[in-house]
């Protein structure tokens, strides 16, 4: 436990003279060029430049072990996209035990159930159907409308305690679903006592060149996102694609190689730039389903403030949340300075 509470602790922002800043909004109003730390001294001890000899798939593999030997019970946020689906695949035929499917969106804030209004075309087509065709008898399934709860928008923590200035403690991202994320445990689990991990399946592995080499990092905008709750009590945020056990830094350094052998095919400058910031170029790559088949794919968002699932506020612009919302984005606005991004130290693979 002191190794995890060490490593949990180790991102955060940090100026030339090292002094330390835990939140974005605290790096940006610093006035002086700051940095991003993601779990520097901790990767340093690998081997970046080697590319490791097991495949993709039995890494993932590993770390689904890794995750349910780790914990007493597992909650797996399954959105119905590539990613949460390539977690999914892993652990069901590969017989490991998922405790709980939680699956969340804006449900009641759609025009009719079946459309991508407020993101959620990706459960109706793929995650509901997915689970349905597989054999979960010990299993919890728990679908969550979560724009019911903003009804009292005060059930949230960071409005309870710090109203419209929860921009400042939620994370690079402002948009109203991290409100949710951020209690987590208050909304699926305040019941349980047992050590959880909840997955999600966020951002993967960045790369770009220097000279023409190539190195891996890390964007705090996906790192410091849902809220910036990693621990609450006996709940751990667990990204199946990064962080610190060894599992998952293995599947990183994995990834980038094969991200930049797949590169090493395209000579055009700008079509490798939009490959590497492709998605759906990092999806046929980097995940080989062989069970579980998408029907649909929603876009994804490309704003931090209002992102695809909270497209429903713009039509609730008289209730409480929007105008809380709207102060903390003015004040966001005013105090911080905007579009400011920080990426980790680089790690050469070649």
């Amino acid at each position: 436990m002191e190794q995890m509470s060490i490593e949990l602790n180790a991102t955060f922002y940090y100026d030339e003279n090292f002094n330390v800043y835990t939140t974005p909004y605290e790096a940006w109003n610093a006035k002086k060029q700051c940095y991003f730390y993601y779990y520097d001294k901790s990767f340093a001890k690998f081997d970046w430049k080697t590319e490791p000899t097991k495949s993709l798939q039995q890494l993932y593999l590993e770390r689904a072990q890794q995750i349910r030997h780790d914990y007493e019970y597992v909650i797996l946020c399954y959105s119905g996209g590539n990613d949460s689906s390539n977690i999914l695949e892993t652990f069901y035929y590969n017989n490991i035990h998922i405790d709980e499917i939680v699956v969340v969106g804006a449900f009641s804030q759609d025009k009719s159930q079946g459309t991508d209004d407020n993101h959620n075309a990706d459960v109706y087509f793929n995650a509901i159907p997915t689970i349905n065709s597989m054999n979960f008898p010990n299993t919890k399934i728990t679908i969550i409308d979560y724009a019911k709860f903003f009804t009292d928008i005060n059930q949230f923590s960071l409005i309870k305690e710090h109203n419209s200035d929860y921009f400042k403690y939620i994370g690079t991202h402002t948009s109203p679903h991290n409100l949710f994320w951020r209690d987590f445990r208050s909304f699926v689990g305040k019941d349980n006592n047992k050590k959880t991990a909840w997955i999600i399946g966020a951002e993967k592995v960045e790369l770009a060149y220097a000279k023409g080499l190539p190195y891996a990092y890390f964007k705090d905008a996906t790192v410091y996102h849902y809220g910036m709750n990693y621990i609450d009590e006996n709940f751990e945020r667990i990204n199946f694609y990064n962080g610190y056990h060894d599992e998952a830094v293995m599947i990183q350094i994995k990834q980038a190689h094969i991200l930049h052998q797949a590169l090493l095919t395209i000579e055009n400058e700008k079509e490798k730039k939009n490959m590497i910031a492709s998605r759906f170029f990092k999806n046929k790559i980097f995940y080989e389903k062989k069970h579980i088949k998408l029907a649909h794919q929603s876009d994804k968002s490309t704003a931090r403030y209002l992102s695809l699932r909270d497209t429903f506020l713009k039509n609730n612009t008289n209730s409480d949340l929007y105008s809380v919302y709207v102060d903390g984005l003015k004040k966001y606005h005013d105090y911080c300075r905007s579009g400011l991004k920080y990426i980790s130290k680089p790690y050469f693979i070649t």
